[in-house]
């Protein structure tokens, strides 16, 4: 049976597209991009280093907006997909509020992780894959093929997030090396970043969603 996507799920969805369709409009494309992406360098040197290119949004926004901005029809229509696939059962199982404080939290988390990673680029990050990476966290924990058991006192559930974690920062890592060759340019530490927010919340909200059960 097919799950329809939860109020949070399509909202979401429905914010990224309208975006991208403003974006498609001549002229509009670069100007939002300049003044909405997350550009690491305008927080370790500030917005004096870039000169007069327009407007651009407050530096501290830029981890939100960037999150509903996208390089493309291919950009945003694979990361809804992928946002569709996971968000119907995990809003299902995690209700409205705790989608939307996972999906916030891999938003934060991705915008920390790729500055860290390179404090000083000048290269816009834009995309909700960071945040969708914290959703696929939570879903793979939630909804598992198989679940290791236990090993001594290190819980079942533990092994497996630290395997979810190996899986993912090394898939991550391969396609960073692949992407430039087929000219892609792959934020992999805002994925990397955003899974672990998924991974470290999902049980604490599940839980916390039925204490009084």
């Amino acid at each position: 049976m097919q799950i329809a996507a939860g109020p949070v799920t399509k909202t979401i969805a429905a914010i990224n597209i309208v975006v991208a369709v403003i974006m498609l409009i001549p002229g509009l494309y670069e100007p939002l991009t300049i003044a909405g992406a997350l550009i690491p360098a305008r927080f370790s040197m500030g917005d004096a280093v870039f000169g007069d290119v327009g407007y651009m949004l407050p530096a501290w926004l830029t981890p939100i907006s960037s999150a509903f901005l996208h390089g493309g029809i291919l950009h945003v229509a694979l990361n809804m997909l992928m946002l569709l696939m996971v968000g119907a059962n995990l809003e299902r199982v995690l209700g409205s509020k705790g989608i939307a404080i996972i999906y916030a939290a891999g938003i934060f988390a991705a915008a920390l992780t790729q500055f860290a990673s390179d404090p000083q680029s000048a290269v816009p990050v834009v995309g909700a894959s960071g945040a969708i990476s914290a959703l696929f966290a939570s879903h793979m924990q939630l909804f598992p093929r198989n679940r290791p058991k236990a090993w001594g006192a290190v819980s079942g559930k533990l092994i497996h997030s630290l395997q979810l974690l190996a899986a993912w920062i090394a898939f991550n890592l391969m396609m960073g090396f692949v992407g430039p060759g087929i000219g892609v340019n792959i934020a992999i530490w805002a994925h990397i970043g955003g899974f672990i927010a998924g991974l470290l919340l999902t049980w604490p909200l599940l839980n916390w969603r039925y204490r009084n059960a």
